[in-house]
């Protein structure tokens, strides 16, 4: 497991341990308990001769980078590995380093120390038991308060407190905003492209920020990031600033770090597709259970098309579903509920923000190209119980409700019946049906190996892994919306097998296109490994997914060479393909003549 470790933290707790044992055996020893002490032995082992002060500051260094070394280890090797609580974590692995210093290092000193050799030190014995057994217990006991410190300082290695944002952020200098000139390419026809992991929830009653970006290291390679993607072939990039850093009240906004990463973006022809929300809000916006979020949502999005009127395409908001469900259903992220009025709650405030977002976007840049990314899934019973099959029939309907809302495709009765049950106002839907920002949007449908689950026979889901694969599940969205298509998210979380994920994924949009839906663009997500997502970012452990074009230092991984040769294999073939826009065109004309039939 490669593990993402937050050096100066796994220091810094292994030398508070270091001086909490120190501490409590200077007690002990002046109380005139028989205790070991270590720290003068390393001492005057050191500077022999020298004051009893100046060997106590020697032993003591070597004490602390000695807790530094083995905090380092633990930070690596152990943190998390056990289902305990940090203190006991830390207590548990002091029992590695425990039993070599009693064993091999303590007997070692009566050999190296010059005091004993001139015999003007006694010599400790066989593990020290030649003065008594009090030696090895105090080498054991001090360990323990070493241990236990180290777990109780040694946590969440990734993310960061909500109130204190990364100090590289607030130093990158005065903002400028970048020029007005879009990238230079043609015209936008069949799209490849990646994606720099952006995700920010909170946890711990928001207290705690999961920050993809500075877990995988984007704020402070974000130059070599971009160039990365230039690198590959690419020039689409699905990009989520960091909105928990940008908006930081009403009407106010701190560009600096965009303004340079959008620079860079103008300079070398990335076309981006701009996340303006990834499954988090700003500190002072709360969550998703606040109905300000929409109107806060859509100022920034019309502050954003404003800052950056050559930015085309947009994401206003990342998988609804998905982050109302484990926001407030499975209670993982953001206000952590577990209840459908939250869930109901949820839904409703994201598709809002989601439909005011599109309509402040298109009133600034009325040719935005909106891509609306939703996780695609999928609900199959295990067996023919009615119950079961209800409840597979009711979550395959209840996946679609924030693009229904979204795009004014009015609900099943059952699940029109099961939102004014849980919230949401009779008058809030006719709003919703009311409303048409279809016309200038591409249905985003993500897929990864757990999105296709099976009702198990107590009525839960299982991840079902790839049963029928992204063309089946595709297809179902776009028979109920009708709207132009983008394969927008898959990785795969094993390396090895990650080309051929990618040739699977690839192969599941060449046949759908082959069935005449119209599919606009292909992504992998994300350009680098990402931290923590096998666990749905619940806990800042700090392991690092190897799903990434790229792995955390920044060198390619197989499945990027692969994606590169795709590129370059399929790329030539595709610039023939119908641009954006006429795709746009098309589907608008397919929506008019059946809104005249509905009408006739």
């Amino acid at each position: 497991m490669i593990r993402s470790v937050a050096y100066s933290k796994a220091v810094l707790a292994g030398m508070a341990g270091a001086v909490a044992w120190e501490a409590i055996a200077r007690v002990l020893i002046r109380a005139g308990v028989p205790f070991f002490d270590l720290v003068m032995t390393l001492g005057t082992l050191i500077l022999p001769h020298a004051p009893a002060w100046e060997a106590w500051l020697a032993g003591m260094a070597v004490h602390l980078l000695v807790g530094a070394i083995w905090a380092v280890f633990y930070a690596y090797f152990f943190w998390s590995v056990l289902p305990l609580r940090p203190a006991l974590q830390g207590l548990v692995f002091a029992f590695v380093p425990m039993p070599l210093a009693i064993f091999i290092m303590h007997p070692q000193f009566d050999l190296m120390h010059p005091l004993v050799q001139s015999g003007q030190m006694s010599a400790s014995g066989l593990f020290g038991l030649g003065g008594g057994a009090h030696e090895p217990i105090s080498i054991a006991v001090g360990h323990l308060i070493w241990g236990t410190m180290l777990g109780l300082l040694y946590t969440r290695p990734v993310g960061f407190p909500s109130n204190r944002p990364p100090l590289l952020v607030r130093q990158l200098g005065n903002s400028r905003p970048s020029s007005d000139a879009a990238p230079k390419i043609a015209e936008h026809r069949f799209m490849f492209a990646t994606g720099i992991e952006c995700s920010y929830p909170t946890l711990e009653g928001g207290r705690w920020r999961m920050d993809q970006m500075a877990a995988c290291g984007h704020y402070r390679h974000w130059r070599t990031d971009l160039q990365l993607v230039r690198d590959l072939g690419l020039r689409y990039l699905r990009y989520g600033p960091p909105l928990h850093l940008i908006h930081r009240g009403p009407d106010q906004y701190d560009w600096a770090f965009l303004d340079e990463v959008a620079a860079e973006m103008q300079r070398l022809g990335i076309a981006p597709i701009m996340d303006l929300c990834h499954f988090g809000l700003p500190d002072w916006l709360q969550n998703f259970q606040n109905p300000e979020v929409p109107q806060a949502l859509a100022d920034y999005a019309r502050a954003f098309a404003r800052r950056y009127p050559w930015v085309q395409f947009y994401t206003p908001v990342n998988e609804m579903y998905v982050c109302a469900k484990l926001s407030a259903l499975d209670g993982l992220w953001n206000e952590q509920c577990r209840d459908e009025r939250a869930f109901v709650t949820a839904v409703r405030h994201l598709a809002k923000a989601n439909v005011l977002m599109m309509q402040a976007i298109a009133a600034e840049r009325p040719d935005a190209v909106f891509v609306n990314s939703e996780s695609g899934e999928f609900y199959q019973p295990c067996c023919p119980d009615p119950a079961i099959r209800r409840i597979a029939a009711f979550e395959n309907e209840r996946r679609f409700l924030p693009l229904d809302l979204l795009y004014a495709r009015p609900v099943h009765e059952d699940t029109r019946a099961y939102l004014l049950q849980h919230g949401m106002p009779s008058e809030e839907y006719a709003w919703f049906m009311q409303q048409d920002v279809r016309r200038r949007a591409i249905l985003g449908v993500d897929y990864y190996e757990w999105n296709e689950k099976l009702i198990d026979n107590t009525g839960h889901a299982q991840a079902l892994g790839e049963l029928f694969g992204w063309y089946a599940v595709a297809r179902q969205y776009y028979q109920r919306y009708g709207r132009p298509m983008m394969h927008t998210e898959t990785n795969r979380m094993d390396a090895r097998d990650g080309p051929r994920w990618l040739w699977r994924q690839w192969h599941n949009v060449q046949l759908i296109r082959q069935t005449g839906v119209p599919v606009v663009g292909f992504t992998w997500y994300s350009l680098t490994d990402q931290v923590d997502w096998d666990i749905a970012l619940r806990e800042p452990l700090g392991n690092v997914n190897p799903v990434g074009l790229f792995d955390l230092n920044r060198d390619p991984r197989t499945v990027g060479l692969a994606y590169q040769h795709l590129v370059r294999l399929f790329g030539a073939d595709l610039d023939g393909a119908p641009s954006v826009e006429v795709v746009l065109e098309e589907a608008a004309k397919i929506t008019n003549r059946q809104a005249r039939r509905l009408h006739a």
